[in-house]
């Protein structure tokens, strides 16, 4: 183990242990066997797909529980429970990403946001679990479906519970933290309320062609948070501007409305998203605001 490493678990086992963290977690299992910072998030990912692949199982098991009791001329409920799932992916994410405070100074601290989503998604599981047993007095099952919300990380086969999974988490830059200073001039001009229009767009060096009449948007609210149109949908989510030029998106990525639109303007809405969550740098000249990757490779540029 070199010295950064074993300077980070060490930092890692004190915040864990200092902050009560319940025993038997899934982020002080994976610290515990773990000794690179790569291990344990890698240790942690695959806890969660583990921990979304039984939660799929339990949301088809409810979904079919349901179905059976509406045969029974019991009320329909099927409508809600598509909704309560979907709104879960926005709650999950706004009630984890927050956990990131608990990381050592210097570090992103995406370790507490996944062992978070885990706790989560097992407590939904659990819930399904027992709405979904044959065993559970029949007369209880309608109203357990509405029980607080957790996630659903996939979409079930059934097309009557088509459920889309939230943004993928990603990596934010570990060596380019945002600090928490008061941004400069041109990023409070772009924090505060002002709609911006996607005019130009680069990845891998290679200008992208956007959809004829379509509206791409960002907004940043001086409260934190951003909002826009991806294409078809709307996003929104958390945000952290630096005063070093430094840009800080939510680390289990942005919530999206679900509502289908033509194949060409999805398409360009994953790929909009996809490259948004890349940028890590910002910089406002005039009447444009630039968002771009540390490697020059996407570059995002938005006019008033």
């Amino acid at each position: 183990m070199n010295v950064s490493s074993a300077r980070w678990l060490a930092g890692a086992f004190a915040a864990l242990f200092s902050l009560g963290a319940p025993a038997g977690t899934a982020l002080q299992e994976c610290a515990q066997a773990t000794s690179e910072r790569n291990e344990l998030l890698a240790c942690l990912d695959a806890r969660l797909k583990e921990a979304n692949k039984s939660l799929n199982a339990a949301l088809k098991a409810a979904q079919q529980k349901i179905e059976k009791l509406e045969k029974e001329n019991r009320r329909s409920v099927q409508s809600a429970f598509v909704d309560s799932q979907r709104k879960f992916n926005a709650f999950r994410d706004a009630d984890c990403s927050w956990q990131s405070v608990q990381a050592e100074p210097g570090n992103a601290g995406v370790e507490y946001v996944k062992d978070c989503q885990i706790r989560a998604t097992i407590d939904r599981e659990s819930t399904l679990r027992a709405f979904a047993d044959d065993r559970t007095a029949a007369s209880a099952a309608p109203a357990q479906v509405t029980v607080e919300p957790s996630p659903a990380w996939q979409a079930p086969e059934s097309a009557a519970v088509a459920i889309e999974p939230p943004v993928a988490a990603p990596q934010p830059p570990p060596q380019v933290p945002i600090r928490r200073e008061v941004p400069p001039a041109g990023a409070t001009t772009a924090q505060h309320g002002v709609e911006w229009h996607l005019v130009k767009w680069i990845v891998d060096g290679a200008e992208r062609s956007l959809v004829p009449d379509s509206k791409v948007t960002i907004a940043f609210d001086p409260t934190g948070k951003v909002s826009g149109n991806a294409s078809v949908n709307r996003f929104s989510g958390p945000f952290r501007f630096g005063a070093d030029g430094g840009l800080e998106w939510p680390p289990v990525g942005f919530a999206l409305t679900r509502t289908s639109g033509p194949s060409a303007l999805m398409a360009q809405e994953r790929a909009f998203v996809d490259a948004l969550r890349k940028t890590a740098r910002y910089k406002v000249a005039g009447e444009e605001l630039v968002l771009e990757s540390t490697d020059g490779l996407v570059e995002l540029t938005f006019a008033r």
